[in-house]
């Protein structure tokens, strides 16, 4: 649009809003107190709904004299003009929306990592300016404090990495990404990756891997991506709508959830990525962060990293139940007894989070004996054994009436009972999803 016409807009509707008030005054005179204010109050209103309706008109005349070839502005294209918007959840939020009613939609989710610390960094013991020990990089960075924590300072085009260990197969990250300074300028391209490989590397894009992408580009289109290489890779690239700008020029918490080929990534616990199969081919065993673009030295670009935390946690239990269901032998008992040993509370305590966190799990809880002993007496034991599973899980904050319990004995078994490793498989229990 032209100066000069945003000038024109202006000043007609400074005229409009003027003789508008000139007319309603010589009214207003004649009447009394009460019913003055009234009308004052109503007059404002027509008057700024005038002035709103004749600027947004001629603002989209404008935007379709820009856009050319006679293209309707957004409002028109919607028809009536109404908010049609929609939230988080997928479900239109505008004043009009209606829902069917006896139908409930749940949407949504959080990940709060609850299992072992198995790595952290803070940069306590780095000094200021310089790079921590403790990490790796192919282009440099420094230690810088941010509010008074320490926080790892990215440089351009480089990658960088921890020296822990192989991660497990089942584990979360977390830690807070900084960025200041980023506007239009300077930015174009820039991204923030963090890329998944099965061997640890500094190169930007492994030979075999998989990366989350978040772009650095502010007002650049709002997505995050992804992308999986190599052999035995799914092959994905995708772009992922999400509200970009909200977390640039701020502190974002990321965390990250890995369950064997599984990715999760939550910002600020949003959801924005859970794909089943971004890491097949054991890429989830190393992780490092890429800096792509921004500039240093011109725009003082600020990228940085702040209290990492990687933890081990339970196995992707949701997802095996939704699946139709599972059996571990991960519940011990005492011999011949219902009685749960403590080794298996870990795992129980995983199961009972899985069924708080998604209150629409039911499940059925089934217990298998080995052969020793007589049949009847193992079909009891396993009767007994998978209730006191969900006694457990009650005691833990799980409705009972979620659980249903049932025994098979000797009957089902899933290995020869002729060696102990054998029988050790057979003593196990079965989650069924109902």
């Amino acid at each position: 649009m032209k100066k000069s016409s945003s000038i024109k807009t202006i000043f007609a509707t400074f005229i409009i809003l003027t003789s508008s008030h000139v007319a309603d005054a010589q009214i207003l005179k004649k009447l009394g107190k009460k019913t003055q204010k009234a009308v004052e109050r109503g007059v404002e209103r027509t008057v700024e709904k005038r002035a709103e309706k004749e600027s947004a008109e001629k603002t989209d005349k404008a935007i379709d004299a820009v856009l050319g070839n006679g293209s309707q502005s957004s409002k028109s294209k919607k028809g009536n003009g109404k908010d049609t918007g929609s939230n988080d959840s997928g479900m239109a939020n505008g004043t009009n929306a209606s829902f069917q009613p006896g139908i409930n939609i749940i949407s949504g989710s959080t990940f709060f990592p609850g299992g072992t610390v198995i790595y952290s960094e803070d940069f306590s013991k780095d000094s200021r300016g310089d790079f921590p020990a403790a990490w790796e990089t192919s282009s440099g960075g420094e230690v810088i404090t941010i509010s008074g924590q320490n926080a790892l300072r990215f440089f351009p085009n480089g990658v960088y990495t921890t020296s822990n260990k192989p991660l497990p197969e089942n584990y979360a990250i977390e830690f807070e990404l900084t960025t200041q300074n980023l506007a239009y300028k300077g930015t174009s391209g820039s991204a923030f990756d963090i890329i998944f490989s099965s061997k640890k590397t500094l190169d930007k894009k492994p030979v075999n891997g998989a990366k989350f992408r978040l772009p650095l580009w502010v007002g650049s289109n709002q997505y995050v991506q992804v992308q999986s290489w190599g052999k035995n890779s799914s092959n994905i690239k995708n772009d992922i709508d999400f509200d970009l700008d909200s977390k640039l020029n701020t502190t974002v918490h990321f965390t990250l959830v890995v369950n064997g080929n599984r990715l999760r990534v939550y910002l600020d616990d949003r959801k924005a990525v859970d794909l089943p199969s971004l890491l097949k081919g054991g890429f989830g065993k190393e992780f490092s962060f890429y800096l792509w673009g921004t500039d240093i030295n011109k725009y003082n670009h600020i990228v940085a990293v702040s209290n990492i935390k990687i933890t081990k946690e339970g196995q992707d239990l949701r997802s095996q139940i939704l699946k139709g269901g599972f059996s571990t032998a991960e519940i011990l008992f005492a011999s011949g007894s219902d009685k749960i040993q403590s080794p298996s509370y870990s795992f129980l305590d995983d199961l009972a989070n899985t069924l708080m966190a998604d209150i629409s799990l039911n499940i059925k809880i089934i217990g298998h004996t080995d052969n020793d002993g007589d049949g009847n007496s193992n079909m009891a034991l396993s009767k007994k054994r998978a209730e006191s599973v969900k006694n457990y899980l009650v005691s833990k904050g799980i409705s009972a009436s979620r659980l249903q319990t049932d025994g098979k004995g000797e009957s089902e078994p899933v290995a020869s009972n002729s060696t102990a490793e054998g029988k050790a498989r057979n003593r196990r229990v079965e989650f069924k999803k109902l």
